[in-house]
């Protein structure tokens, strides 16, 4: 339906303009007075002006001011209306080009502004001519009347906002202000461009067309050399950015936390509508870690190797791609993105000289991606992997030293933790919890037997048993030697007594299959009991200690010494 209204939307574009552009210029014709002879070179000159000027504005912080408006101004006092809007379309057409605005794919934002525009400028000049004013050649022997003059720019600031909010607010269905920031620099530039258009108005007349030069020339330099200023103050703040980026990503131990500020930055700051990021260190194929999709549905989680699409290819050879238009990609990647992509940033991530990883950004957007957004993405893929790489670091270590090597299970370092938690939140919730600890009868028969490595092989193999026993509803630690406990949040005594009889018979009823290491070698079926004791908080241990010492009271008052393979709970 959505898809439909948007089509809907450009069918109207497109009828009123077939509709109401031609009456445009037929209207402009028709106000146009005091028309001196047109010297189409001189036209042509300025026209040639007027593009350039169109692809070189000015940018004061995120408003493009732009001497276009001024040689408009002076086009419609010298040559009068119709030149105006033969000018004013011509400097569009330019101005989006220059945006990189698909003629053939948004033919919609080129009809609806042209239109937009020239309705604009005839009203504009429709109220010059209310207020007297006159178009035509400059004649010094006369002052220069500004009341139609400010009247003309007055027109044209509040039909052009009013005018650009319509489009953004219905056309593109943008949330934006009606008074912001740009509202007020489209006044700052009006004023400055005034002058400029008066200047070569006058000039022009005077002298014809050394005026063009004389005027545009400098104001044309003055245009280009501030954007290179400008282009060198972007990249000076994007790095600044990358900077900031990549101190908050080393704030971080642990890996997925990093990864969300990652893509979450890097959103904010560049057009990104889909992206991967990759493990190299996975074998032959890159392990997707991380994707991101602004529409749902797109991304396709395939396989990829070396040489293979986009990232298998900066896989391969460690350099960095960018696709501004899809054609220039598609027959490399045919089965990402589902043909809604359109411009493409891919980056290895390097540590120590060898890469750990890609990461791949998508916009639906031809040309989103310049070449500083490369350069900051390849600054901040090896932050990324600098912080992942240190984070997994931090990760194993905590690990290790929370697990217990052989049975892989929490140790009771860990579990004392996590208790000593449910005790300091107890306030919080109210809700009650129980410890279940448990000891293998007669487990040094089991060495004496098999061997110690046939023990252990038993320790593992029950680790395994408990995890898959006790599953989400606990955790389970291995408490000692042959003892292991379990803790049971918001489990109380009768509900914990029934659990723990489950679990014994879990226990008891299967045998374990160990390999012999002292005779034979060979496989064997044993079974094995456990004693287990019961403790629940707190009104059976007002502090960790105290309850797994009841727990472990009820274990060998209730079940050790009651005959083994037993359960038991702590009365006191």
């Amino acid at each position: 339906m959505e898809l439909m209204r948007n089509r809907n939307k450009r069918m109207y574009v497109v009828i009123a303009w077939v509709l109401f552009f031609p009456l445009a210029v037929w209207t402009a014709v028709r106000l146009t007075s005091n028309q001196p002879d047109i010297n189409f070179i001189d036209l042509g000159i300025i026209s040639l002006l007027a593009i350039i000027v169109s692809f070189f504005p000015i940018k004061v912080l995120d408003t493009n001011i732009s001497f276009m408006s001024g040689i408009n101004l002076a086009v419609f006092l010298y040559f009068g209306l119709t030149a105006a809007l033969y000018m004013t379309v011509l400097s569009l057409i330019a101005m989006f080009i220059s945006l990189r605005i698909n003629i053939f794919k948004e033919y919609y934002r080129y009809m609806a502004n042209i239109l937009m525009f020239s309705w604009i400028i005839i009203i504009e000049g429709a109220v010059f001519k209310l207020l007297g004013g006159e178009t035509g050649a400059f004649d010094l022997n006369e002052s220069i009347n500004l009341i139609p003059i400010i009247g003309y720019f007055i027109t044209g600031l509040v039909l052009n906002h009013v005018g650009l909010y319509f489009i953004v607010t219905v056309l593109y269905e943008e949330d934006v202000p009606f008074i912001d920031r740009d509202a007020f620099w489209d006044v700052v530039s009006e004023l400055l461009v005034i002058p400029v258009g008066l200047m070569l108005y006058m000039l022009y007349s005077q002298m014809g067309r050394p005026a063009i030069f004389y005027v545009g020339v400098p104001f044309l330099s003055l245009s280009i050399i501030i954007n290179l200023y400008h282009s060198s103050k972007q990249i000076n703040d994007s790095l600044q950015k990358a900077s900031e980026i990549g101190q908050q990503l080393s704030e971080h131990l642990k890996v997925n936390p990093i990864i969300d500020i990652f893509i979450e930055k890097l959103i904010a700051f560049m057009k990104v509508d889909f992206a991967f990021i990759y493990d190299a260190d996975a074998g032959e194929h890159l392990k997707i870690i991380r994707k991101y999709e602004s529409e749902e549905g797109i991304l396709a989680a395939v396989p990829i190797k070396k040489q293979e699409a986009i990232s298998g290819r900066v896989w391969s050879t460690g350099k960095s791609i960018r696709y501004s238009k899809s054609k220039h990609w598609h027959g490399i990647s045919e089965t990402f993105f589902q043909g809604k992509a359109e411009s493409v940033l891919s980056v290895p991530m390097i540590r120590n000289q060898k890469i750990v990883g890609i990461i791949t950004f998508a916009s639906k957007e031809e040309y989103a991606y310049q070449k500083h957004h490369l350069i900051i993405l390849e600054i901040l893929a090896n932050y990324l992997a600098v912080a992942i790489d240190n984070a997994r670091n931090y990760e194993s270590t905590k690990l290790k030293s929370e697990q217990c090597p052989l049975t892989g299970l929490y140790n009771y370092r860990y579990f004392e933790d996590l208790l000593t938690n449910m005790y300091n939140n107890y306030e919080y919730f109210r809700k009650k919890f129980s410890v279940i600890l448990l000891d293998i009868d007669h487990f040094k028969a089991v060495n004496d037997t098999y061997g110690h490595q046939s023990g252990n092989d038993v320790l593992i193999l029950l680790a395994r048993r408990l995890e898959e026993f006790v599953h989400d509803r606990g955790t389970v630690a291995r408490y000692g030697g042959e003892e292991f406990i379990i803790l049971l949040p918001e489990s109380g005594e009768q509900e914990c007594l029934e659990i723990a009889e489950q679990l014994r018979s879990v226990i008891s009823n299967k045998g374990f299959e160990i390999q012999n290491d002292l005779t034979d070698q060979q496989k064997k079926l044993i079974y094995i009991t456990a004693s287990i004791g019961i403790a629940t908080a707190p009104h059976q241990g007002e502090d960790p200690l105290t309850l797994v010492r009841n727990a472990d009271r009820a274990m060998y008052t209730g079940a050790k010494q009651q005959g083994r393979n037993k359960v038991a709970a702590y009365i006191g």
